[in-house]
């Protein structure tokens, strides 16, 4: 099963063309991501904490993309081997016991969420995540990135993890997966799709057989479809194929037609003549009294 790239790009420049209307009504209005939306016919059992790596041909975290990076403690240790190794992509470090005591209110953890476009964690302390940042991060799509935290790997781990999108699985029948911006050209979000699609349904379980829908949308607009799977039961149902009639078999069927038209013609006359001759004999008996 494959996508149709025609469908894919006609959906991508609809999608962005109505963006920039919108962003003519709405001068305020920012950047948005596009989604690429996955609807199941049987949804996952369970929901997964980590993410799936999926990777893109078009980055969507871009050099000016601010980044978290959530570790074990003592965070000075990892602050100092992100400078020893000459990674800056990172703009703000944070232990584990000082996300326990300065992000424990509600409204710093949503100002944390808010703050910056991307988290990335120590793969080692993913587990007790859910429990520190709370609901908004997972509304929000902004789930912790696993990555190794080791000297030699760490540099490939981030920058894979910033070259990549991610596939959050819940326990509903309907997911939602970065797949590009709305500065990103029509093309650029299409060969994104076109080449993170086998992945993504690598990971569905059932693969395409489980797939009904895929659509494409920003933040504030509608979905766009670039998929549909028929219902199961109209795949069973078979048509026959329509019996093609020659001229000479036409031609049959007219002549039996005007010879039908013909004989209840003639039944006609002859009811009519006999009522005639009904009408006479009553005048005849009419005159006799």
């Amino acid at each position: 099963m494959e996508l149709n790239e025609a469908q894919v790009n006609k959906a991508t420049s609809a999608l962005l063309k109505y963006f920039e209307t919108t962003k003519k009504n709405d001068l305020l209005a920012d950047e948005s991501p596009v989604w690429l939306v996955l609807a199941t016919k049987i949804p996952p059992e369970h929901s997964k904490v980590k993410p799936i790596r999926i990777p893109l041909k078009y980055p969507i975290y871009n050099k000016d993309a601010e980044v978290c990076l959530i570790t074990k403690d003592p965070q000075s240790e990892y602050k100092e081997m992100l400078k020893e190794q000459g990674i800056t992509r990172i703009n703000k470090v944070i232990g584990v016991t000082k996300l326990k005591k300065k992000y424990k209110p509600y409204e710093a953890k949503r100002q944390l969420c808010n703050s910056y476009d991307i988290f990335l964690s120590d793969d080692r302390v993913i587990p007790i995540l859910p429990k520190l940042i709370g609901k908004s991060f997972y509304e929000k799509k902004k789930n912790p990135v696993p990555i190794k935290m080791r000297k030699g790997i760490l540099l490939k781990e981030i920058t894979n993890a910033l070259n990549s999108t991610y596939y959050f699985i819940n326990s509903g029948g309907c997911s939602s997966i970065k797949i590009g911006l709305t500065n990103q050209t029509p093309e650029e979000i299409a060969e994104n799709i076109m080449y993170s699609i086998n992945y993504i349904v690598e990971k569905v379980p059932g693969k395409w057989k489980n797939i009904q829908r895929l659509s494409i949308k920003t933040n504030k607009s509608i979905s766009l479809p670039i998929y549909s799977s028929l219902p199961d039961e109209a795949k069973k149902i078979e048509f026959e194929p329509i019996k093609k009639v020659d001229e000479d078999e036409k031609d049959e069927e007219n002549e039996e037609d005007e010879k039908d038209e013909e004989n209840n013609d003639e039944e006609n006359e002859e009811e009519d003549g006999e009522d005639d001759d009904d009408d006479e004999d009553d005048d005849e008996d009419e005159d006799d009294e």
